[in-house]
């Protein structure tokens, strides 16, 4: 089912159950309505008797009270009085009332005038059982017969009832079914109206996934959730746009990376299988640039790998740092690993971060002085209110190079002839990307390279 319809039809349904609560009550209503109006021309009669007002003469035929005539169902009306000491006197021909517990309540003057629904013949009546006070003239005649404690019953039928709510029935039915069948036509009309928006986003999803055209966006002309929608898929498109087109250069970058040691190892592979006549020095040294070739082929690879897969995003949890400390221990390591004098200058810095790929930043940055620092010259590194940097002695970065050291697999012109792959920059912006910082390429006025990052202070609360 679609959504359109779906809402129609719960729209529909929703209007269904309202309207027929509604007629209940309504229904139930009327009924009380009418019902008490037969109570109140019941309580009446049952006055008009005890003020005198009634004519003995009605209980020996079935009477009609004058309700517009006195010719119609509606108003025909069972009268019994009820003697002590005899049976119950009424008309020839009419169906005696019935005389419950309650009623002979009323005739020994245990209790007043009650009325209630009883059944007559198989049929509902409500029936009025009250005493009348003092002498009551039962009989006229030359002497007249005259009676004490004496009890009237009257009765009317409840069809009239149930005639006057057939029709209210019948009413109430048809108006709920126009009710609803409108309700379920303004559904479809309001939500074809309340998803076109949507309708155009799925349009727009569905184009992308057929076409994977991912520079396709929707117009946003509305504030409300469905444009707040619009403007999410929106970014999610130029996300997986950029995605898609860093895949691409990133793809192809590495492709023409890999090419040069790739065929450097073809290339003196061949060499050793085919020549026979190389002196054993010849062959330690092709033997040589292969192991030279082969590291710079498993540190490239392993660079594109935490490139491309971001690993440790996903995987290492931020934390409370002492950030001079991770600096201390990353220097002392790759002091003791390379044999070159590190001068620090390391002012206690709280952050909140991941170590590990904090780590790999300043690592790579060490590793980045170290390779254009000549042999004796001192790698200095600084870090105050949250700025590392890291300076070498060497020839320095030229002034149209430094906005791009940090891209992925850049060299310059002068970095080509020196081993590496472009990548240890580009991942320590990853890195810092990641903390919310900003990285830097500076050249001293006396020389060298000052390279570095800076990323917010402070811990967590």
């Amino acid at each position: 089912m679609k959504l359109r319809t779906r809402i129609a039809v719960i729209a529909a349904v929703a209007v269904a159950v309202a309207v027929l609560l509604a007629s209940i009550g309504a229904y139930f209503a009327a009924r009380n309505e009418l019902v008490d109006q037969i109570d109140e021309s019941l309580i009446a009669l049952a006055n008009d008797a005890q003020e005198g007002r009634f004519d003995a003469d009605v209980i020996f035929a079935p009477f009609q009270r004058r309700f517009g005539g006195g010719s119609q169902q509606f108003d025909v009306v069972y009268s019994q009085l009820l003697t002590p000491g005899s049976g119950p006197i009424r008309a020839p021909g009419q169906p005696e009332l019935p005389v419950g517990d309650i009623d002979r309540a009323v005739i020994e003057r245990d209790r007043g005038a009650i009325v209630r629904t009883v059944e007559i013949e198989g049929e509902q009546w409500r029936m009025i059982t009250a005493p009348l006070e003092g002498e009551v003239e039962l009989i006229r005649g030359v002497r007249g017969v005259f009676a004490e404690g004496v009890t009237v019953q009257f009765a009317r039928s409840l069809d009239e009832v149930d005639g006057a709510l057939g029709g209210l029935t019948v009413l109430l039915l048809f108006v709920g079914a126009a009710g609803v069948g409108l309700a379920g036509l303004l559904g479809l009309v309001v939500a074809r109206g309340a998803l076109g928006p949507i309708a155009r986003l799925t349009e727009a999803a569905e184009h992308v996934a057929e076409t994977q055209e991912l520079a396709a966006h929707i117009d946003v002309d509305r504030d409300d959730e469905i444009g707040r929608l619009a403007v999410s898929f929106n970014a999610m498109l130029s996300a997986l746009e950029e995605s898609r087109l860093q895949q691409r250069r990133l793809v192809r970058d590495a492709s023409h990376e890999l090419r040069t040691p790739l065929t450097a190892l073809r290339t003196n592979i061949e060499v050793l299988n085919r020549a026979t006549d190389l002196t054993d020095e010849q062959r330690t040294e092709m033997l040589d640039d292969v192991t030279f070739e082969l590291e710079q082929l498993s540190d490239l690879v392993t660079e594109l790998v935490d490139l491309a897969t971001d690993t440790a995003v996903s995987t290492e949890a931020e934390g409370e740092l002492e950030f001079d400390e991770l600096v201390r221990r990353a220097v002392d390591r790759f002091g003791r690993r390379t044999g070159r004098t590190v001068e620090a200058e390391l002012e206690p810095t709280a952050i909140v971060g991941r170590a590990g790929m904090l780590e790999r930043a300043v690592s790579n940055l060490l590793e980045n002085a170290h390779k254009w620092s000549p042999p004796d010259g001192v790698v200095e590194v600084t870090l105050r209110n949250g700025r590392l940097s890291v300076r070498d002695h060497g020839p320095g970065i030229a002034e149209e190079d430094r906005p791009l050291v940090f891209d992925r697999f850049y060299r310059s012109v002068d970095a080509r002839s020196t081993p590496g792959s472009g990548l240890g920059l580009s991942i320590v912006k990853q890195v810092v990307d990641d903390h919310g910082g900003d990285v830097f390429a500076e050249a001293p006025e006396d020389g060298g390279a000052r390279v570095g990052f800076a990323i917010p202070v402070g811990s967590s609360t």
